[in-house]
């Protein structure tokens, strides 16, 4: 019987803590996970008792680092753009040519596209969201930084004569981000089919050389 082995006075040990974390590595496991946890629901649909569990966490300690869900969210939101911008940094610092490092960031966000799923899904969530103004504030300055920062690599090429005199950076920074907006589309309703690598490096090279320069007939 459950009774002959228990002895009399002896509480139940009581369950494991979590190790404890410094502050900043807290904040920042709990924003990973809300990441994940928003893009697999919607802001709407999602408590501060899913984000916590999910980070580990209780609820009164999830306050103790953001103000409520929507803080949580915007702070995810921002953070999620700084990474991206920071891969496409990196790219492009690996690229001498800037219409190269276009293209390679490109391709690269495609051959990771179905690693960076959730991350997708997120973004698109949020457009769902820019009814609250700061929300919008948030998606928009991250929409805004990544057209900039392709601006600043066709300005680059510009300076270099690689890009044609007739075509405004901005506007094709923009296209760029379309063509990218496409990528997730496709991702996202399940058809990737549609864009194998091989066609996908074949629009990459048709939008390089609607912005490029052409090259001098002797040169080719």
């Amino acid at each position: 019987m459950a009774g002959r082995d228990a002895k009399p006075g002896r509480k139940a040990p009581a369950p494991k803590r979590a190790a404890k974390r410094a502050a900043p590595e807290r904040r920042e496991q709990i924003l990973e996970s809300a990441g994940a946890v928003f893009a697999a629901s919607s802001y709407a649909k999602v408590g501060t008792a899913d984000l916590a569990r999910a980070a580990g966490v209780s609820e009164p300690a999830l306050y103790r680092y953001f103000k409520g869900k929507r803080d949580l969210y915007i702070a995810t939101l921002e953070t999620t753009g700084a990474r991206l911008l920071e891969i496409w940094r990196g790219v492009a610092a690996a690229n001498d040519d800037p219409l190269e490092a276009i293209r390679a960031i490109g391709l690269g966000y495609y051959d990771h596209l179905h690693g960076r799923a959730p991350v997708l899904r997120l973004f698109y969530e949020a457009l769902s969201e820019i009814d609250d103004p700061l929300i919008r504030r948030t998606v928009r300055s991250n929409f805004l930084a990544m057209v900039g920062f392709v601006e600043g690599l066709l300005l680059a090429a510009r300076e270099r004569g690689r890009l044609r005199l007739d075509i405004d950076p901005r506007v094709a920074a923009w296209h760029f981000m379309a063509i990218g907006f496409s990528f997730d589309l496709v991702h996202l309703l399940g058809v990737d089919g549609e864009l194998d690598r091989s066609k996908v490096e074949g629009w990459g090279s048709l939008y390089l050389d609607s912005v490029a320069k052409p090259e001098p007939e002797e040169s080719r």
